[in-house]
């Protein structure tokens, strides 16, 4: 971790992070925020802060996070996705991604206590997992800027096991970089 990545992350979401690390989850930031962190331009700005935890929503674990979040003055409300949880920051919190296995887990860094950042190859499945326009406007500008670091080989791998292989190859083709 660097001094620079830590001193980004807003003080809401390390006092978040340290709530639900004392439940036993590890906390990763995915979305433009994690993007950002690995140095990538979007040419737009962002509020919240997306994160998902390593384990499934259970209604058991949901009732558990709102219970403790809100008895720490946190604003929880329960979304299809997951929680949108408000203080002074706006954090959404994920349902565990389909991608977070073994290979997620050990490509990821810390970057403060509790907060991990996945690999920026993950964060491209995660990306064109969602297929939202923003999400595909954000792939378009990640690509380009950071083509020349990335582990294709693991890119590639981790397309196909989502079974985004092909979506993944239109998009490199229309961007020239096949």
């Amino acid at each position: 971790m660097s001094g620079g990545e830590a001193a980004n992350l807003h003080p809401g979401l390390l006092r978040l992070s340290r709530i639900l690390s004392g439940l036993g989850l590890r906390v990763f930031i995915i979305g433009a925020r994690s993007l950002m962190v690995h140095g990538v331009d979007l040419g737009r700005e962002t509020r919240d802060w997306d994160v998902t935890i390593d384990k499934p929503f259970t209604p058991e674990l949901r009732d558990t996070l709102t219970r403790e979040l809100r008895s720490r003055g946190f604003k929880v409300q329960w979304r299809k996705w997951g929680l949108l949880v408000e203080d002074d920051i706006h954090v959404d919190i994920n349902y565990a991604p389909l991608t977070l296995d073994e290979e997620f887990l050990g490509r990821s860094r810390a970057l403060a206590e509790g907060i991990l950042l996945p690999s920026l190859e993950d964060i491209i499945i995660l990306k064109l997992m969602s297929g939202e326009r923003k999400d595909l406007d954000d792939l378009k500008r990640v690509l380009h800027q950071a083509w020349h670091r990335l582990d294709k080989g693991y890119l590639y791998k981790r397309a196909r096991q989502a079974g985004l292989e092909r979506e993944l190859g239109k998009l490199l083709r229309r961007l020239g970089l096949t």
